[in-house]
């Protein structure tokens, strides 16, 4: 029987070897979080200081911005059980089932497991992170979009 080491080992093994794709995804995401918490916590304290009209419209532009940023955030999200069944059918498709070779077939059948968990994996963790951080996110920009009308 294997242990839970082993199967970690091999999932990491994995991510780094046959499902880059989502760990690259998932590397820009947290980029993307950090940018977007560092912005809005520099915002917080710019919020009770008279400001000029110029920078008025500096943060409000910023806020558009960074309200398309968290769009992206959150669609991120939601690609990474999308990229896991990609790797998924990907490696259902590497299948030689005609030639009856074993170790082939175990291991395209684990490349496909291992790209769905890490698409459930990462989904679960930038979710909740976005149920952590999503409102705080969401209400600076807001603050800072009604900073000056239109």
């Amino acid at each position: 029987m294997k242990s839970y080491a082993d199967t970690a080992n091999k999932l990491t093994d994995s991510i780094l070897r046959n499902d880059r794709l989502i760990l690259y995804f998932a590397i820009a995401n947290l980029v993307l979080l950090v940018f977007l918490l560092g912005w809005a916590v520099s915002r917080l304290r710019n919020e009770k200081v008279k400001l000029s009209d110029d920078d008025k419209k500096k943060i409000r532009r910023q806020g558009q911005i960074c309200g398309i940023l968290y769009n992206i955030f959150i669609t991120i999200i939601t690609m990474f059980p999308l990229l896991g069944m990609f790797g998924t059918v990907s490696g259902l498709l590497g299948l030689d089932l005609a030639n009856g070779d074993m170790e082939n077939i175990k291991n395209n059948f684990f490349i496909a497991l291992t790209s769905t968990a890490w698409g459930i994996i990462f989904s679960i963790i930038y979710k909740l992170l976005n149920a952590i951080f999503g409102e705080f996110i969401e209400n600076k920009i807001n603050v800072a979009k009604k900073v000056m009308p239109d």
